[in-house]
């Protein structure tokens, strides 16, 4: 991929021309892709296969398949975010390990 400077400014031109649905659909996608990532990270440091994580949590794979390719809707959290977002908060989702130890964090955010 060409690091140059030039391209992120053409991606954020394009990006500048979403009408507001656009950029919210945009931004849904974005907070599930790193919610995705967290996801798939947490499961390979445990050293486990999707089937076997699956399995754990007596889900399908194709379930947890689905929450590591980001194809779960964000819609209700979006619209919770939004919600709390007026009222003057946020939402922060913390991924913790039995011990208590945290994970992860992602700050969710919404267009």
């Amino acid at each position: 991929m060409n690091k140059n400077p030039e391209n992120y400014n053409e991606i954020d031109d394009y990006i500048a021309t979403f009408s507001d649905e656009e950029r919210q659909e945009y931004a849904d996608a974005e907070t599930a892709l790193d919610l995705a990532c967290v996801l798939y990270h947490i499961r390979q440091e445990q050293g486990l296969t999707q089937r076997e994580a699956a399995k754990r949590a007596g889900l399908q794979q194709q379930a947890v398949s689905r929450l590591e390719r980001a194809a779960t809707s964000v819609h209700q959290l979006g619209t919770l975010q939004r919600y709390l977002a007026a009222l003057g908060y946020s939402i922060e989702i913390s991924i913790k390990d039995s011990s208590g130890k945290v994970a992860a964090v992602a700050k969710v955010s919404f267009a």
